[in-house]
């Protein structure tokens, strides 16, 4: 870890602890109030190169990338910014790869009251809501009951809070029905956004159409529709290659004609070109 990119981390952690509290930032990365100090204050001769790793990886912080501002990210914020101010929800089911996490981690970053998770498929009811408390900053000690309570607790507190379920589609049926929950005791206090690749959007309405226990009550909270979002364009690729210092017209035209809508594999041809024109 070098200098400048400790300075970096050290930015980040300034402007999340203005955003909330050196604690809660702490909490969310899993280190102590003390050590959060001193690298605000740069005072971190003795920090150990694994805990800087560490609390990248917890900011999921990409030290040597930067954001574009491509038509997704300028859209889905949009969208975001209207469910936290009107307390409302919006769902998307797109294609993975296209930049929804990415800008949601963005979001989580420089908006206050913004709690993002990723659901995944082996995640149980009480980790969902551990995980959701650390990403607010908040202690998680408990039963799976006064975990949610505490939760609840804790975004009724905030100001137009939004919480961000993204991999929706990756929760198990019992982690699932917990978005029914969330939405019934925070209703008309908290925006909500429901996220997942185009099998959340089937899985969905299969449930529906099946009558399976809790799926019309998920649809109906999700105002029955998913919000379409465009394609990857061309533009896009040149946005995202410009932002990173790649100008090279053929390199870009490449990069969008083979990367099939997937910005993942824009950004590894960005790195590759880097690599082999430094």
């Amino acid at each position: 870890m070098n200098e400048k990119n400790k300075q970096l981390i050290r930015a980040e952690i300034a402007r999340l602890s203005k955003l909330s509290s050196q604690n809660r930032v702490a909490n969310r990365v899993g280190v102590s109030s003390a050590t959060i100090s001193q690298i605000i204050n740069n005072n971190w001769r003795l920090i150990k190169p694994e805990m800087w790793r560490k609390i990248k990886v917890r900011l999921k912080l990409d030290l040597n990338w930067n954001t574009a501002p491509t038509a997704m990210f300028r859209d889905l914020t949009l969208f975001l910014d209207t469910a936290k101010n009107n307390q409302s929800t919006v769902s998307f089911s797109h294609q993975a790869g296209t930049g929804k996490s990415h800008l949601y981690n963005h979001y989580q970053r420089v908006v206050p009251n913004v709690i993002y998770i990723e659901g995944t498929k082996t995640m149980s009811k009480k980790t969902y809501i551990k995980k959701l408390l650390v990403n607010a900053g908040q202690d998680a000690i408990g039963t799976t009951e006064e975990l949610m309570e505490q939760f609840i607790d804790h975004v009724s507190e905030l100001e137009q809070p939004l919480i961000i379920i993204d991999q929706f589609d990756k929760l198990k049926e019992n982690t699932f029905d917990l978005f029914m929950d969330f939405y019934n005791e925070l209703y008309g206090h908290c925006g909500f956004v429901i996220s997942g690749v185009k099998a959340l959007e089937k899985r969905i309405l299969m449930g529906v159409q099946r009558n399976k226990i809790g799926y019309e009550e998920i649809w109906s909270r999700m105002d029955r529709k998913f919000i379409k979002l465009y394609a990857t364009t061309r533009e896009d690729v040149k946005l995202i290659f410009e932002a990173n210092g790649v100008s090279d017209k053929l390199a870009i035209t490449e990069s969008y004609n083979s990367c099939g809508g997937d910005l993942r594999r824009v950004k590894k041809d960005v790195l590759k070109y880097q690599l082999n024109n430094d």
